[in-house]
């Protein structure tokens, strides 16, 4: 059964009422999934009982706020009857609060809601330290696979946006499955000063959207693997034309549809229209393309990645294939193929390469190839295996070669 496990992370700034003293406006908040409408001048707490009414298993609720902040108001969090016990405490906050609260008082205050509230954590920042949120919820998010809800309703607007991005950092240090981001829209309301009429609250759902769209363009632009956002695209089951793809199978078809299915979505004007475009730049050249045409492709994807070691290899039997092809020796793909392509090109190197130039190039290719992937000591390689500048300069002149042997 899937955990419900929940982390809320609030904000809470000084507010203002409408006389012009310190707190929040209170305002009926009306969210419609549940029909509820709860009255509290503090969203977070309406969002709490929101979110343990939807079942989630709330085990920490991290409240970031600065030493000026209405510390006071998280006495509406609790209960009303509730309320006389902590009086006291709560006006001794309130006075601490308009100078600028010490950090004891703000412990004792958090112990005491903690009695109510358990997982409730009240954190002190300074609004200018922007990596304080993140070096805190390291921390005070447990490592458990859970959802995180923000409330980006309160406090100053530049600490939402600073949590938001650090959410994305810690989502797969911390397994985050899903973040969740509501907004008590005050500025919605038609007439804020009518208390009847009720405040929305918003369900950003789109943040996922974006963090996932953000993960996938990554893993594509960095590995090639591009299943994931071609999903976030409507574009689905590419999984098997991809490893087909990985393991030099002949995925022409499934190819020729993807590139088909991209340039239609391509067309349409907006965010995944460009992002279509600009997946399709890369699976397009492998679009009908031969098995040592594509073998080339992928090598130039990852060399400008500086993944070289793909590289190095594609490059290499992408040479090897196009040599075969070219000369009538169809199976170089096997070992004993392998070898007599290896024969061939030494016996007739002075024909199949432009100049002695590329013959040195194309060895050096070779040996470099051989001592990387099979871990033994350079033989005249070294520079290439650990220089990169070296290296670069290798892979370029192996893709001369190929255009020569090909006629490209």
């Amino acid at each position: 059964m899937e955990s419900n496990l929940t982390t809320l992370i609030s904000l809470i700034g000084k507010g203002k009422t409408e006389e012009g003293t310190k707190g929040y406006i209170s305002t009926r908040y009306y969210y419609d999934e549940t029909k509820d409408t709860i009255y509290t001048s503090f969203f977070g707490s309406a969002l709490y009982k929101i979110l343990k009414k939807q079942d989630h298993n709330i085990d920490t609720w991290l409240i970031f706020g600065t030493n000026k902040s209405s510390w006071s108001e998280l006495l509406y969090v609790i209960e009303e009857k509730h309320h006389d016990k902590m009086i006291e405490l709560y006006d001794t906050v309130y006075d601490e609060e308009n100078e600028g609260i010490s950090q004891p008082l703000l412990s004792q205050w958090e112990q005491a809601l903690q009695k109510h509230v358990p997982g409730l954590r009240l954190i002190l920042v300074d609004p200018l330290d922007y990596q304080i949120y993140i070096d805190r919820m390291i921390h005070e998010i447990p490592d458990t696979k859970r959802r995180v809800v923000l409330d980006i309703t309160h406090a100053f607007r530049h600490m939402p946006v600073i949590i938001a991005f650090s959410l994305m950092t810690l989502k797969h240090i911390k397994d985050i499955s899903d973040i969740m981001v509501y907004y008590g829209a005050l500025e919605l309301k038609t007439n804020r000063n009518d208390q009847n009429e009720p405040t929305p609250i918003l369900k950003i759902d789109f943040i996922n959207n974006l963090v996932s769209y953000a993960e996938n363009i990554a893993v594509f632009n960095y590995s090639g693997y591009f299943p994931n956002i071609l999903d976030n695209l409507n574009i689905s089951k590419t999984d098997k034309t991809y490893f087909w793809l990985e393991m030099n199978r002949q995925p022409r078809t499934d190819l020729e549809t993807i590139n088909m299915n991209l340039k239609e979505k391509s067309k349409e004007n907006n965010h995944q229209g460009k992002i279509a475009e600009y997946i399709n730049k890369e699976i397009e050249p492998l679009t009908g393309a031969s098995l040592h045409r594509r073998m080339i492709e992928r090598s130039k994807f990852f060399f400008a990645r500086k993944q070289y070691l793909q590289s190095l290899v594609l490059l290499h039997e992408g040479l090897i294939i196009a040599m075969s092809r070219k000369y009538g020796l169809e199976h170089g793909q096997d070992y004993d193929g392998y070898r007599a392509v290896r024969d061939y090109i030494k016996d007739n190197k002075n024909t199949i390469f432009k100049d002695k130039a590329q013959i040195d190039a194309y060895y050096k290719l070779v040996h470099t190839r051989n001592s990387a992937v099979h871990g033994t000591t350079a033989r005249g390689t070294q520079n290439f295996l650990e220089q990169e500048e070296h290296y670069e300069a290798l892979f370029k002149e192996g893709i001369e070669i190929y255009k020569y042997i090909t006629g490209e």
